[in-house]
């Protein structure tokens, strides 16, 4: 409605995040509905993950608008997996996401190789034990409240759980946070 007028040059961008934003909530919505068929018997779509990859990363860039922050591609080699692209969207979209946001400075490498695709944030890493601990207190809490905190994980190990995907997260407050997403039943493009 709003693009039907004249508006400020300085309202694009707010509206394309706008824009994207509503996109990518109709993408999670289609992702709980798969997920929560459990009859296993949706038809088998595939999605080059290394073109994602990038798509994402340029999403999330304005993540990083006023940090010293950058992502930095190390290795993007071409790699299909067998999912729904809503599904990988929501998967690397969380891991980037959670990078950007905990990133003040210096670079947040991305590595896609082989079958695995690396996230190493350059922020100041967290004891994982607790952290465990604050996100199912907070899932319980947010439960109890109606809320949503915690969705983009859950989504993400469901995600994972249901294409037989494995994510390891190792974080060191002197090197930052490496997630590690490896994609079973995968193949190179």
């Amino acid at each position: 409605v709003l693009r039907l007028h004249q508006l400020p040059p300085a309202a694009e961008a707010p509206l394309a995040r706008i824009a994207s934003t509503t996109d990518r909530l109709i993408e999670i919505m289609a992702a709980l509905l798969f997920l929560s068929r459990e009859d296993g018997k949706a038809p088998v779509e595939t999605t080059r993950l290394d073109s994602l990859v990038m798509a994402l990363i340029d999403d999330h860039q304005h993540l990083l608008e006023g940090k010293r922050a950058q992502f930095v591609v190390e290795a993007l080699e071409p790699l299909t997996v067998n999912s729904p692209e809503a599904i990988a969207r929501i998967v690397v979209g969380n891991l980037l996401r959670n990078a950007a946001e905990n990133s003040y400075q210096g670079a947040i490498r991305v590595t896609l190789k082989g079958a695995r695709l690396s996230i190493q944030d350059s922020g100041e890493g967290f004891d994982t034990v607790a952290a465990a601990r604050r996100y199912t207190q907070a899932l319980r809490q947010s439960a109890k409240q109606g809320g949503g905190q915690g969705l983009g994980l859950f989504l993400t190990r469901r995600g994972g759980e249901r294409f037989g995907w494995t994510l390891a997260i190792s974080s060191d407050p002197a090197r930052g946070t490496l997630a590690e997403m490896t994609f079973g039943a995968s193949r190179p493009s």
